[in-house]
């Protein structure tokens, strides 16, 4: 009894306690006689419907059935329980397995038969034309060619694992001195097309070019890219100078008299036409300083007015569609020179000064004549992303295939790469393609 009266009256206690703990926490604002009110960025729960039906899609998303190649039809003659007959044949349902078939490669021996004539009194064989079957004096068909030539460059297969897979899929033996060989021979055929791309490039009215990093038997060289919306060209050379450059417009432009777009780099300068330079890169160089000097509102105001000058200069949709030609073209040129002036007058001031942006702002009054022609000519992106993207997959091919071994092998690649890239551009199947130019030779 003594211990029932000592707990009671330490519960009095202990409720008194938290009496006065409610009182602080009522004070301020946190107790519990009025519940809080949630922020207002919390959206307030509802309760859920039931018995709710979903609300019908417009299409399914699921995979559409395939046209069947063959169908297979399952039925029962007699009656599992009785053994009795059956009556009219309905469909239940059907079900469709899309699977790879079970292949091997074949071997077709042509054998030409020779007979003897006894009224000329000489042998006769028929004259076989192998055109379309196998290239030259070979024995790898051109079905097979076309493949492996469309893995090594679409897939950027190194040679020991199209050696492999051909191995294990169709249990064909293959060296990987024979598939060298066959790229090389395929480049070999494609290399009038090849030079036909180069012939295209020269009269297109713009071209992207760009250019990355490549190896050839261990010393560092570089791929060179030159291309349109139907068409690229790539070439190897071991030199990054303006030189690979007048290869292409000629060593005074007069083999391309289209506008070239390009990056800043200093090599492109020896082409004396029409330029775009790229304000992408200009942007991102941009935003890059101003990650390095996040406290520093000159900069900021500045690259904001570039921005805003750039975007006007995009927003720009031309004269009036009822405009004549040359006045459209005197309109275009007029609002150039307007948003040059501009971006002169918030660049120029900066150019001699210690402020972090100085050296862009030289950069910007040096190509000042090349960061507008896109206003100029509406057919002219403002930007060398076509360029970009075309190279991008010479660039993974060489992080997963590493280099080429010879100046042949450079030449196989560039050509292969280009007649792919090519005819990735026109939409056709690059596989059909290359059997269609083997087919040919």
């Amino acid at each position: 009894m003594r211990l029932v009266y000592e707990m009671a009256d330490r519960i009095a206690v202990l409720e008194g306690e938290i009496g006065r703990l409610k009182e602080q926490l009522h004070e301020k604002g946190k107790g519990t006689s009025t519940p809080a009110q949630p922020p207002p960025f919390v959206r307030a729960n509802k309760k859920k419907k039931k018995n709710t039906t979903r609300k019908k899609r417009a299409t399914a998303y699921t995979r559409k059935k395939e046209t069947p190649t063959e169908t297979v039809f399952h039925t029962e003659e007699k009656c599992s329980d009785c053994g009795g007959k059956l009556g009219k044949p309905v469909v239940a349902y059907n079900r469709q397995i899309i699977d790879l078939p079970v292949i091997t490669y074949t071997v077709s021996d042509h054998v030409v038969i020779r007979r003897w004539c006894y009224h000329c009194k000489k042998s006769i064989q028929p004259e076989v034309n192998f055109k379309g079957l196998v290239i030259g004096k070979g024995r790898i068909g051109i079905n097979l060619t076309a493949t492996i030539v469309t893995m090594r460059d679409r897939l950027r297969l190194p040679v020991g694992m199209i050696q492999a897979y051909l191995k294990l899929v169709y249990g064909l033996s293959i060296s990987k001195g024979e598939i060298v060989g066959l790229l090389q021979n395929v480049a070999a055929i494609g290399k009038p097309t090849y030079e036909h791309i180069l012939e295209e490039i020269r009269k297109s009215p713009v071209v992207h070019a760009d250019e990355t990093g490549g190896r050839e038997d261990g010393v560092n060289g570089y791929f060179w890219s030159f291309s349109t919306k139907k068409v690229h060209f790539l070439m190897y050379r071991k030199s990054r100078a303006a030189k690979v450059v007048e290869e292409i417009v000629g060593k005074d432009s007069e083999q391309f008299d289209g506008v070239l777009t390009t990056d800043f780099y200093a090599a492109y300068n020896t082409y004396s036409g029409f330029h775009q330079r790229c304000w992408v890169h200009l942007l991102r160089d941009i935003h890059k300083l101003k990650e390095e000097h996040k406290k520093h509102p000159p900069l900021n105001k500045w690259a904001k007015q570039v921005k805003q000058i750039y975007e006007e200069a995009k927003a720009y949709g031309g004269p009036s569609p009822n405009t004549k030609a040359g006045v459209a073209m005197e309109e275009r040129i007029a609002k150039q020179r307007q948003f040059e002036e501009r971006l002169k007058q918030v660049s120029q001031k900066y150019v001699l000064s210690n402020a972090p942006m100085s050296t862009l702002c030289g950069r910007i009054m040096t190509f000042m004549p090349e960061l507008f022609t896109f206003v100029r000519f509406p057919q002219v992106a403002s930007d060398n992303n076509p360029a970009e993207r075309i190279i991008r997959h010479t660039v993974v091919a060489r992080k997963i295939q590493g280099g080429t071994r010879s100046p042949k092998g450079s030449e196989t690649k560039s050509i292969l790469t280009s007649l792919f890239d090519t005819w990735n551009l026109q939409g056709l199947n690059p596989l059909e393609q290359c059997r269609l130019l083997l087919a040919t030779c």
